[in-house]
């Protein structure tokens, strides 16, 4: 029958077999040929080539010769309502093409050993591209999976060092701050001291140089027990407090700029900072003795190059009145012979 001739019933199979190979063989490019169509198939696809018979009688065998010859080298299959003949069957086997019954119903089985060989590999590839699909989609969730958890984790870690760094800033903050308003009273006390007795800041200057006392708890670092410790590093800091006041006596507000202040103030920082580390500022739990001892021996350094530079800012002292040599009395001109 001419594809014009075709029923409404005919169409209807025409589209039921398209979805029956596309869903049960797997061949989801499959689609109808359509009306007006050149070619004598039915179905066509990238590597199928199908006819429909929607009569009353069993298809022969020379239909399936015409879907043969037109099929070529593709997968042929045949669908009929009405069965095959015989020959039809024993042709379609040895020739490889698949022959398929369906009903009005909407039910198609296979008709020979090549269609259910069809059907079956179908199936099987279907299940393999399922469990590869499963297998990628699963990979892909795994790895979208990770990489939110890296992203969280990172974004945590940031968060978290964010956190710690605004902690170790407030706490520069503070210790700076601590540090200003020790020696802010030192230099008020000893401004007050110089005022009562001009020749204190010389006496101070010459004390700090003097002392043994940074020397001789250096030595003993390693000795000191864990209850002595915190009184020695108390009384390094209180010297090099009251050092930094005399800098700040010293030198006036239009010399803060030169090299020698700023590496007094380099000298004093860095002592601080040796006996916070010495004391356990910033550690947890129990700071080992070599661990002190390096810090005080850092804290010495300092210390020598700080009074190192009050000793050469500190003003020579100012020479009083020379007494003039009195003469002698044979060589005083009396005015007279």
């Amino acid at each position: 029958m001419s594809t014009t001739g075709k029923d409404p019933q005919w169409r209807d199979a025409e589209r039921f077999a398209e979805r029956h190979a596309r869903t049960v063989l797997a061949r989801t490019d499959v689609r109808v040929t359509g009306p007006g169509s050149a070619t004598e198939l039915d179905l066509v696809g990238i590597d199928f080539a199908g006819r429909v018979e929607h009569r009353r009688s069993p298809v022969g065998r020379s239909d399936l010769e015409d879907l043969r010859a037109a099929a070529g080298s593709f997968v042929a299959v045949f669908y009929s309502r009405s069965g095959f003949t015989k020959t039809a069957l024993l042709w379609a086997e040895e020739h490889h093409i698949a022959l398929f019954g369906y009903t009005d119903t909407g039910y198609a089985s296979p008709a020979n050993p090549c269609a259910a060989e069809l059907v079956h590999r179908a199936q099987t590839e279907s299940e393999h591209h399922v469990r590869t699909a499963t297998e990628l989609v699963s990979r892909r969730a795994n790895a979208a999976r990770q990489e939110a958890e890296r992203r969280e984790r990172e974004a945590l870690a940031l968060e978290l060092r964010a956190e710690d760094e605004a902690r170790r800033a407030a706490e520069r903050r503070r210790v700076r701050r601590d540090r200003s308003e020790r020696v802010l009273g030192r230099t008020v006390a000893l401004l007050l001291q110089i005022q009562i007795e001009p020749g204190a800041l010389a006496a101070t200057v010459d004390r700090l140089e003097h002392s043994t006392i940074v020397a001789a708890v250096t030595d003993s670092a390693d000795r000191l027990s864990m209850g002595d410790r915190p009184h020695a590093v108390a009384l390094l800091r209180s010297m090099f407090d009251d050092a930094a006041a005399v800098l700040e006596v010293l030198t006036p507000p239009t010399a803060r700029d030169t090299a020698n202040y700023r590496t007094s103030r380099a000298a004093v920082e860095r002592g601080l900072d040796a006996l916070d580390a010495a004391d356990g500022a910033g550690s947890v739990g129990h700071v080992a003795p070599e661990h002190v001892a390096t810090q005080l021996k850092a804290a010495e350094l300092s210390w020598r190059s700080l009074v190192s530079e009050l000793g050469k800012a500190l003003p020579a002292p100012l020479l009083g009145d020379v007494p003039v040599p009195r003469r002698a009395r044979h060589l005083t001109w009396s005015g007279g012979i």
